[in-house]
């Protein structure tokens, strides 16, 4: 599990059928030894907010119902900066 901020949306004209319907959305994790991701959404996180995110392929195929879906990472929760505390 990362922390990433959610820098825009991916659109496809062609993808694999697994991923019909779902948002895909680039997020960059917060940690410098990652590459922005594309990530599957269900939560509804926008642009500028942070989440955590998964690369956790089998939880985020189970989501897209489809054992050989090439979805990877996915979006596990929106982070609310109002109840977030400093470390």
């Amino acid at each position: 599990m990362r922390i990433a901020t959610i820098r825009g949306y991916a659109t496809s004209t062609v993808k694999h059928a697994s991923l019909e319907g779902w948002r895909l959305l680039v997020a960059e994790p917060d940690s410098a030894d990652l590459a922005p991701q594309i990530v599957i959404d269900d939560l509804g996180a926008g642009i500028g907010q942070k989440v955590l995110i998964s690369s956790d392929g089998s939880e985020a195929r189970k989501m897209v119902g489809d054992q050989l879906s090439p979805a990877r990472w996915s979006v596990l929760g929106i982070i609310d900066p109002e109840r977030s505390l400093a470390i």
